[in-house]
């Protein structure tokens, strides 16, 4: 169980959440406006303030964030809740393997454990400031770019900005 200081939750974990939905919806090629995005990730936020505090085991309440932000992404930006949960778990999924590359990183640079970290409310907000950076970077990119991860026309990546420009040709 991991209690979560609310230092933690306004500073670190909304702007992370808010983040990761940018970049999934991004990346199945979704644009919603920043409002509707900021206040699922506050919701997503929010649920994992609470499923932290439960004893799940290992992994249930990030499954259980998935479905809670495709349920927010369905209600809030009226998205296909499909399309809500492959955007909620890829978000989660870059989240993961950035900080499986920033942490250890982090940590030796800094000489700050994890668990530490974890225990002091604003190192907690400080140490994956790395993390939400770099993530950050990739969905500006992304919702600049209209880049995404397409399914439907046999496409594994797409830039919507090329297909403009070629529709103009």
């Amino acid at each position: 169980m991991d209690i979560m200081p609310w230092t933690a939750l306004v500073f670190q974990s909304i702007p992370e959440e808010i983040i990761l939905v940018t970049l999934g919806l991004a990346l199945v090629g979704e644009y919603p406006r920043m409002k509707g995005i900021v206040v699922v990730g506050i919701i997503g936020a929010v649920f994992s303030f609470y499923f932290r505090r439960l004893s799940l085991d290992f992994g249930v309440h990030t499954l259980a964030l998935i479905i809670a932000l495709a349920l927010a992404i369905r209600l809030i930006l009226r998205l296909n809740f499909f399309k809500g949960l492959i955007a909620s778990s890829l978000g989660i999924l870059a989240l993961g393997i950035v900080e499986g590359i920033s942490i250890p990183i982090v940590s030796n640079l800094t000489g700050i454990g994890v668990a530490t970290a974890l225990h002091d409310p604003w190192l907690r907000v400080l140490f994956p400031l790395p993390d939400e950076i770099v993530l950050g970077l990739v969905a500006y990119f992304c919702r600049r770019r209209h880049f995404s991860l397409i399914f439907g026309d046999g496409l594994l990546l797409r830039s919507h900005k090329r297909k403009e420009k070629e529709d103009e040709k």
